[in-house]
């Protein structure tokens, strides 16, 4: 099968604007912080990474126009996670971006550390590849001599991403928990306050959340309890099932391969980590 053809530039231009716009606008924002509503439910879903198929299927499931009071939250949508195929990841992207346009009050997409990755030149290496040499790589092929003005369009969507999002029940989803010696960086405040133009750069508050990977009983129920939350769900962690619980207040979601998982929860009741669990569903089943 043909790859699709890019779309034209100003059209990407005009799409990550409207989208990063959208996002800024959120009635459901207090500054980079998502509070959901009381009545309805949300759908978390873990990193993608690219995988546009699971996208599909994601949207299939949550079948937003016919929920009206359903949530969606999405994550680490860029760099595909396998060298032998190029990185097409940016289609990903602006299929959100369109998503986003289309379901403005609905869809939510959390701030990762592969967006930070794009946003500031932080190097990652996955299987011996760089994906910033990659992504740009699969952008210059595609967008040639408009590759730049394209990826500033990109970037402008990626800096207005929510951090997080919180039920008024006692849940809270973030990208990533930050690691023991920057716990105590963390509050309600620290989201609720920040500023759209607030540096996400290494050594930032931001950074620390969505690249820390401390999965310790001890600082997951300390970030917990700054956030004023019961239970954390993030994704970032690659899980071989799906799902994983390290500790008792944690679950992480994985959506990016064949395994991947989602749940779906309702908004109007606290629920133990056990009752979330119970609640997971795999994409390719």
């Amino acid at each position: 099968m043909a790859e699709p053809a890019p779309r034209p530039p100003d059209y990407v231009m005009q799409l990550m604007a409207r989208a990063a716009t959208l996002n800024e606008q959120d009635p459901l924002r207090r500054g980079r912080l998502i509070e959901l509503p009381e009545a309805g439910d949300v759908m978390f879903t873990g990193d993608l990474h690219g995988n546009m198929a699971n996208f599909q299927r994601i949207v299939r499931l949550a079948d937003l126009p016919h929920h009206p009071q359903r949530h969606l939250i999405l994550q680490e949508v860029l760099h595909a996670m396998y060298s032998d195929t190029a990185d097409h990841s940016y289609r990903l992207l602006e299929e959100v971006a369109i998503y986003k346009t289309v379901c403005p009050a609905q869809v939510h997409i959390l701030l990762g550390n592969h967006d930070l990755s794009e946003l500031y030149g932080l190097e990652i290496m996955k299987q011996g590849r760089s994906v910033l040499r990659a992504f740009d790589a699969a952008l210059e092929e595609a967008y040639q001599f408009n590759k730049d003005v394209v990826r500033k369009a990109y970037n402008r969507f990626l800096r207005s991403f929510p951090w997080a999002a919180a039920t008024r029940t006692g849940l809270f989803f973030c990208h990533s928990l930050p690691d023991a010696r920057y716990v105590d960086q963390f509050s309600r405040e620290l989201f609720t306050e920040a500023s759209p133009d607030m540096d996400m750069g290494r050594g930032t508050p931001a950074f620390h959340l969505a690249w820390g990977r401390d999965l310790s009983s001890g600082v997951t129920t300390e970030f917990a309890q700054r956030l004023g939350a019961d239970l954390i769900v993030t994704g970032h962690h690659p899980c071989r099932r799906g799902h994983t619980e390290p500790n008792p207040r944690l679950v992480i979601l994985d959506s990016k391969d064949a395994h991947g998982a989602y749940v779906i929860l309702p908004l109007d009741r606290k629920l133990t980590q056990a009752e979330v669990v119970a609640r997971v569903k795999f994409l390719n089943f």
